[in-house]
């Protein structure tokens, strides 16, 4: 809800804050969130090498033979590279509600009301709980349905229903977790959650290798390794994070009797996590039809695999610009809490020259080296070539990709997320989502033309969204 006074608040002491000192707030916020995310990237990067990986080509081996172990890998990474999208849903429904509790927590924090941020933590990991449990029973009741719906090839469903079945069980754990992190970075704290996710990364990262290769003694499981891998992570990071805060080790604590509704604080929840969860779920269903499109062009399921191996890829790139956005999303709430709209817009500032100045250097890197990263990945010789084209169209608009994350974030932070809502909305429905339609009704698109596609509307609507900030309305939004 916007009020009618802007800034109607006398000019306080700390609008005069050095851009020193603003550039260290945000990075105490920051890096510990860039460590996390770097080891999640290769966490990705793990999975992903593995399922292309996971059977062993030896010179005994017949060229028939070779071929077969071929097909099942590439059948497996384009398993797994649905499956991320599949995966990214579950961090969707945890980011609806995390994304209340972060703006709330946040002006609590700056305001000093440490009864309210204590009480939205209460009610933020009930609810994460409750949708954790109910997601885990669908989602295993319907693995075998999910996993076909994708459009994947027939020999890549059998992998992907494999993975859902298992990584049902730490649904619950997974969205306590993302929650919980949601809750303390709001607070200013973001050391813990990168601990929490560190652990559920190397937890994640040896077991998938033990497993899926048989280390140690340990039976050889193949593709079902990375699933148990990734399971163990999360129910470990999960308790881990809930113990933490019924210690009160970090900046808010959770209480038992906080679990119970306060349908006040819960209603504050909802009004502004909702339209957060609306924008995340159309957004998901968008880029589900991409995917599904991807699996269906392609009956050798490289589309799929190459698709899934730029995106981890990719995702080195965005990490300072998540990071950034985090620390922007805490900086611009506090800022608010403390009656200071100037400190929050300059705040947004740095963390998008920071964060955009990285992404653009990891852009560079795509253009020149994209093809020694894709030969990493694959053996391939067409996954090869068709990962290293999508990576050089996203090499060119890193720099609106870090203003679409930071400037969104930015929004967020500040309450606003209607506007990034309808911002995203447009833009998903109207370029992304009407062109992949068009693309497929008037030709058979290559990889590369869809990838050319995503990437022009990433850059219209990273525009969008700093214009939008650049207005200046967010600064009138209660919480």
């Amino acid at each position: 809800m916007l009020l009618a006074d802007p800034d109607a608040t006398t000019t306080p002491v700390s609008t005069r804050e050095s851009t020193a000192s603003l550039l260290r707030a945000l990075l105490v916020l920051a890096m510990p969130v860039l460590i996390e995310q770097v080891l999640h990237g290769f966490a990705g990067l793990a999975d992903t090498w593995i399922a292309n990986h996971f059977i062993r080509i030896t010179p005994q081996m017949s060229a028939v033979e070779v071929e077969a172990a071929r097909r099942a890998m590439t059948a497996a990474g384009s398993a797994a590279g649905t499956i991320s999208y599949l995966l990214w849903f579950v961090g969707l429904v945890a980011g609806a509600v995390g994304t209340g509790s972060t703006a709330i927590i946040a002006r609590a924090t700056g305001a000093r009301d440490r009864r309210l941020a204590n009480s939205i933590c209460g009610q933020s990991i009930g609810l994460a709980l409750a949708v954790g449990l109910v997601l885990a029973f669908v989602v295993f009741a319907l693995a075998g349905p999910i996993a076909r719906i994708t459009g994947l090839p027939d020999e890549a469903v059998g992998f992907a229903r494999t993975y859902i079945q298992i990584i049902s069980f730490g649904l619950p754990f997974m969205i306590v977790l993302m929650v919980a992190n949601a809750c303390l970075r709001g607070a200013g704290d973001t050391i813990w959650p990168a601990i929490a996710m560190i652990v559920v990364d190397v937890v994640n990262i040896a077991l998938a290798f033990t497993l899926a290769f048989g280390w140690l003694g340990l039976p050889a499981l193949g593709f079902t390794g990375i699933a148990v891998g990734a399971l163990c992570g999360y129910v470990v990071g999960g308790t881990l994070q809930v113990i933490l805060l019924l210690v009160g080790r970090g900046r808010v604590r959770l209480y038992l009797h906080r679990l119970r509704p306060h349908w006040h604080n819960m209603r504050r929840l909802l009004r502004i996590g909702l339209p957060s969860g609306v924008e995340s779920s159309i957004m998901w269903i968008v880029n589900f039809v991409l995917i599904q499109v991807i699996n269906r062009l392609d009956a050798t399921a490289a589309f799929g695999a190459a698709h899934g191996i730029a995106v981890r890829i990719e995702a080195f790139s965005f990490l300072a610009g998540f990071a950034m956005a985090i620390a922007a999303t805490t900086m611009v709430g506090q800022s608010l809490g403390m009656r200071d709209p100037r400190r929050a817009q300059r705040s947004a500032m740095l963390a998008y020259a920071l964060g955009g100045s990285m992404m653009t250097f990891a852009g560079v890197l795509y253009i020149l080296f994209g093809r020694h990263f894709a030969a990493a990945m694959s053996d391939d010789p067409r996954v090869v070539e068709l990962t290293t084209e999508c990576l050089l169209y996203t090499g060119f608009i890193q720099c609106f990709f870090a203003a679409a994350m930071i400037f969104g974030g930015s929004l967020r932070g500040a309450g606003d997320t209607l506007t990034v809502m309808v911002i995203n909305l447009i833009f998903l429905l109207g370029v992304r989502l009407l062109g992949l339609l068009a693309m497929v009704q008037w030709s058979r698109p290559d990889l590369g033309d869809i990838w050319l596609l995503l990437s022009g509307e990433i850059a219209l609507r990273g525009t969008a969204l700093f214009v939008q900030f650049q207005r200046g309305r967010w600064k009138r939004v209660k919480v």
